[in-house]
């Protein structure tokens, strides 16, 4: 399976830290749609909108409406909930009304959660989540389908304390479901961070990409590093085989500055291979 995950796009009218939300996301879709456009799964997992505010979901969704991607929307703690589904009205909700849901793409099971609550930074998965997070999980399990879990908030300690506080707050809990379904989960995915993250929890690996925002330097002395600095914006993309996760760090808009040229031996886009022995 091919998946692109893209997160914190954090749409708005002005510009945040300098940096042209609206144009960066629009240049992210545009490369994803010109080079990955045979994707599985194009997600977005979160903070869609810098304020949560109608005009930005309406621009959102514009900017949506014009794209030949269909992605699959994930909300964070810069969205509204309510406004989102205003807006959004076919965006799948939970029996409580939480925007998460699960889908089955390429022989894995897709788990999407809602970690936002209203007037937060910080992430939550309450009692009710985490249980729905175990059912989801335990059918995977009883129908022995590999699982994807998708979250906005990080549920681990990065090192990069303008960031941990605004952590999930529940990662023992979290942690505790990774636990027990460690032989089912294969990659957890989030965002939030606005850095390039890979690692491990309880040994099920995960990764998070930048932001097409305002991309964030890992400054470890406690000071606030977004949309600063020569930071290339980007976003995900993952390989997921039978027996391998692998995910590549896509800075797209170094892509018009590359001069490629056609591989040795062979026409442009082709690999000439000799015989072997």
């Amino acid at each position: 399976m091919k998946l692109v995950h893209i997160s914190d796009i954090h749409i708005n009218a002005d510009p945040i830290a300098g940096q042209n939300s609206v144009a960066a996301f629009e240049a992210c879709l545009a490369h994803v749609a010109k080079r990955h456009a045979d994707a599985e799964a194009v997600v977005i997992s979160g903070d869609l909108t810098h304020h949560g505010r109608r005009e930005a979901y309406l621009k959102l969704r514009e900017i949506l409406d014009a794209s030949p991607l269909e992605p699959i929307l994930m909300i964070g703690n810069h969205d509204h909930r309510e406004t989102f589904k205003e807006i959004f009205p076919d965006a799948p909700v939970d029996a409580y009304g939480y925007i998460q849901h699960v889908r089955e793409i390429g022989g894995h099971r897709l788990i999407f959660l809602d970690t936002n609550l209203a007037g937060n930074h910080s992430g939550r998965l309450g009692p009710k989540r985490l249980a729905w997070l175990s059912a989801r999980l335990e059918e995977a399990e009883r129908e022995r389908k590999p699982a994807l879990v998708f979250l906005h908030h990080h549920p681990v300690q990065i090192g990069v304390l303008a960031t941990d506080i605004l952590a999930l707050v529940q990662k023992k809990e979290f942690a505790a479901v990774l636990r027990r379904h460690r032989d089912t989960i294969r990659h957890v995915f989030f965002g939030h961070c606005h850095m390039s993250l890979s690692g491990s929890i309880e040994g099920v690996p995960f990764s998070a990409p930048r932001s097409t925002s305002h991309p964030g330097w890992p400054e470890f002395e406690g000071r606030l590093a977004y949309g600063h600095g020569p930071i290339e914006p980007s976003y995900n993309l993952a390989f997921i085989g039978d027996t391998s996760v692998v995910i590549h760090t896509i800075e797209y808009r170094l892509d018009d500055r590359i001069e490629w040229e056609p591989l040795t031996g062979g026409e442009a886009g082709t690999v000439t291979v000799p015989p072997g022995p």
